[in-house]
Formats: C-alpha cells, sequence, structure tokens
C-alpha cells in the first residue's frame, strides 16, 4: 500500500516514538505487551527489504542500495534498539517495577509476571529470527567496503544497527533461563538467535569493524594531534564491541569459536590493537573498557586464542598491491596475509595491555576492568606469562585472585547473583571461571622456570 506521508514526516513520527521511549521503561513495556513492537519490526523489515535485495550468499552485500543508510531505517533501528534496551529489569504488564514483585509476598505473582515478560521476549526473539530482519542486516554490514568517516548517515546506521544486535543478545540471555554463570555449558536458547548470529559470523560487524577502522590507513600512523576516527566511527565501534561482549554472555564458545578462526581472528586482533592504540591517546574510557573485556572472554581457557592475542602485529600504513574487497572471512589466511602487513613490528594485543595507563595497575575501579582480562589471556599460557612478566609481576594477579576470594566470602549472607538481576561484567567471576581461581592463584604465584 503506498503511503501518503512524505518520507520526512515518517521520520519526525519514528524520532518523536523514540523520544517517549527513551528513558522510560514502562513506555517501553506497554510496547512490548501490547505487540506493538512487532509492527516496529515489520516496518524495518519492510524499509531493508525495499533496498536490500535477496541474493545469493556468494555475493551476499554487494547489491545493496545506498538508500538504505536514510533517516528513516536508521530512525526504526534507534526505536527499536531503545525499547529492546529499557526492557530490562522487566516491568509486567500492570505497570510494577521488578523491584516491586521481589519485595511481594505472593511468590506466584511475582514468579507468573517474569514468566509473562520471559514468553513474551523469547517469542518476539523468535520471530525477528524467523523473519529474515538479521539476513538484512547481515547484507547491510557487508556491504560496507571503506571507511564511513565522511559519510555520517552510514556510520548512524551502523551504530545503530549495532546496538539493536547488542540489545537482542543482552535480553536473550536474561530470559532464556540460563544460569548466571556464562560458563556454564548447558546452552539453551530456543530462540535460534544464537545460531543464526554464529552462521552469519555475528551478522558481518566484525567484517564493518575492520573495513572502518583499517581499510586504507594504520591510525599509529597519523600524527597525535590528528584525530584518526571520527565520533561516528567511534561509536559505531562502541556498539560493535558491546555486542559482541553481549554474544560472549550468550554463548561463550560459540563467540570463541568464531572470532578465532581463519580470517576472522587476524581481522578481529587488528581491531583490537587499533582500538587499544586509540583509545591510549584519545580519551574514551568507556571503549577501552568494552574492549578490553572483549579480550578477555576471547581469551578464556581458550589455548589458540591466547596465542592469538600473543602474536605481534604488523603495520598498516602501507597498502597492499591487491585491492582487498568482499568478506573478511574470504581474505587470505593469517600466514600469506602476514606477508602482506609485514613491514615494520608492532607490540602485540598482550603488550598493549600491559602498556596501559599506570592508573590500571593502582586504581581499584580500573583494576576491576584490566586484571580479569590479563588473567584469562595468560593463564595456563608460558609464553604469555613471559610477556606479562616482561612489564608487571604475576604476584599482582595471583594478590588480586585472593581479594577477590576474600570479598566473595564476605558478601555470603547478601542475596545470591540470579538472573533477574544485573550482571557486574566487571566481576572476576564473571570474567574468570570460578572453579578455576585456586589454580590460577598458583599459577600466577609460581616463579617462571629459567
Amino acid at each position: 500500500m503506498m503511503t501518503l506521508l512524505p518520507p520526512r514526516s515518517l521520520c519526525a513520527a519514528v524520532n518523536i516514538y523514540c523520544l517517549a521511549c527513551s528513558c522510560c521503561p514502562l513506555n517501553c513495556s506497554y510496547v512490548l505487551f501490547s505487540n506493538k513492537i512487532a509492527l516496529l519490526m515489520d516496518l524495518l523489515l519492510h524499509q531493508l527489504t525495499i533496498f536490500v535485495p535477496d541474493e545469493d550468499k556468494s555475493i551476499f552485500g554487494r547489491s545493496v542500495n545506498k538508500q538504505v543508510f536514510d533517516g528513516l531505517t536508521t530512525g526504526l533501528l534507534q526505536t527499536i534498539a531503545t525499547i529492546l534496551g529499557s526492557l530490562w529489569p522487566p516491568i509486567s504488564e500492570s505497570g510494577q517495577g521488578e523491584i516491586t514483585r521481589i519485595s511481594s509476598p505472593d511468590a506466584k505473582v511475582k514468579s507468573s509476571a517474569t514468566d509473562s515478560f520471559n514468553t513474551r521476549t523469547q517469542d518476539l526473539i523468535s520471530y525477528v529470527v524467523n523473519m529474515g530482519l538479521i539476513d538484512k542486516l547481515y547484507g547491510c554490514f557487508l556491504s560496507i567496503q571503506g571507511p564511513v568517516d565522511e559519510h555520517p548517515k552510514v556510520s548512524a546506521f551502523l551504530q545503530q544497527a549495532s546496538a539493536l544486535l547488542h540489545s537482542m543478545c543482552r535480553l536473550c540471555f536474561f530470559v532464556t533461563g540460563r544460569a548466571p554463570s556464562i560458563f556454564d555449558n548447558k546452552r539453551q536458547d530456543p530462540t535460534g538467535l544464537t545460531a543464526l548470529l554464529r552462521s552469519t559470523d555475528l551478522v558481518g560487524v566484525v567484517h564493518t569493524l575492520y573495513c572502518i577502522l583499517l581499510h586504507s590507513f594504520s591510525p599509529e600512523s597519523s600524527s597525535q594531534s590528528q584525530e584518526p576516527y571520527g565520533p561516528g566511527v567511534i561509536q559505531v565501534a562502541l556498539q560493535g564491541i558491546r555486542f559482541l561482549n553481549n554474544f560472549a554472555l550468550l554463548d561463550l564458545s560459540a563467540f570463541q569459536s568464531v572470532l578465532g578462526a581463519e580470517g576472522l581472528s587476524l581481522a578481529f586482533r587488528h581491531i583490537v590493537s587499533s582500538l587499544l592504540w586509540y583509545c591510549t591517546q584519545h580519551s574514551s574510557e568507556e571503549l577501552l573498557h568494552d574492549v578490553i573485556i572483549c579480550v578477555g572472554y576471547f581469551t578464556v581457557n581458550h589455548t589458540d586464542n591466547q596465542w592469538q592475542i600473543y602474536m605481534w602485529e604488523g603495520r598498516r600504513d602501507l597498502q597492499p598491491a591487491v585491492p582487498l574487497t568482499g568478506l573478511v572471512s574470504d581474505w587470505p589466511s593469517p600466514c600469506v596475509f602476514q606477508v602482506i602487513v609485514q613491514s615494520g613490528r608492532q607490540p602485540s594485543v598482550l603488550q598493549k595491555l600491559c602498556q596501559l595507563p599506570f592508573q590500571y595497575f593502582s586504581h581499584p575501579r580500573l583494576i576491576r576492568v584490566l586484571f580479569p582480562s590479563l588473567i584469562s589471556t595468560c593463564y595456563n599460557n608460558s609464553h604469555n606469562k613471559v610477556i606479562l612478566q616482561q612489564e608487571m609481576s604475576c604476584v599482582l594477579l595471583a594478590t588480586f585472585i585472593q581479594d577477590c576470594a576474600t570479598n566473595e566470602k564476605d558478601s555470603d549472607n547478601k542475596i545470591k547473583h540470579t538472573v533477574s538481576q544485573q550482571l557486574d561484567y566487571c566481576e572476576l567471576s564473571n570474567r574468570f571461571p570460578r572453579d578455576q581461581w585456586d589454580s590460577a592463584l598458583q599459577f600466577f604465584f609460581k616463579k617462571q622456570e629459567e
């Protein structure tokens, strides 16, 4: 059906919708329980279908109409991401918040409200998975083949699309009956979201981050006074890394497997390396912390991925002889690709983590961010431990583990973590398995043999 409203009016209506839901969990809950969220999803899919044709997977993303990056589609993405991001902790259909229900003496009322929210949210995620919306977003991400600094509409689209994926993973983790520990191997995802994200190489987000961050130059070769990335690109990177972190929470083994695959692992390492450099040269604490956490999830209990963090970086200020196009995962294998980038030796990701400002080794708030990732990167890996010892004492990590164990015992009488509570993403138990703390303590206390 043809609409009589001009695109500008539709964009204005969507923006007002977004403002009405922003910072208002009650309105967001109403949109969910009234099923008006499905209408927004249908409108978004309609917009994507117009500009993103169905393609063979071998050429996916190459026929995307650039008009998809105009305001209406981005506005719909932002509105839906805002709603999904405000749904946890849940608010019942009657408008009662999670805190009210927890204090209610009637456990059945609390359970019924929680079950209703979980069921409705699972149904919504399943609907999105099966309607083909994520496949369309996959095509949009793969259509990016270069920097977007001079294309604010494209960067805004990518930011909101990544935020939508981030919010969906976050909700899926909380409502699919997962145990509080992300290291629990019993994966239950009846929505099908995990399988879809895995089959699409995380919807092409890593491909896009590589293209917009490292396609044509090395940020590390730019002058100190020059901003290598615009604000829009940094926001895309922030939302993209947050999406990766929330997928790690949803299914850690799938996260490590996808990012550890040939091609993507090299791209991921360069992305992390460049962002670590950028964040230490420019004030961007929020992004830096998410990158540090992402490295920890990538390496925890995964020897092959630990080696990826150990490997040094090649310079990227020289263009390859042959332009690289298409999917990152289809580019040359790491051993071939390193021939292209071996024009100079740069610190490895692990070395860059160890060379962060002194505050990350002295301030308690920043230690909680960095040390769990260093533990995950070096545990049971003697080579990484040697690199670590060149920059700091392993006793600091061992002492940190001891302090976390002591604090955990002191809080035993407090309310234990449940899925319905917000996770503390910096807490060691959410970054490194609790049952391995004792062995990690011994590993880091033990002196390296000569």
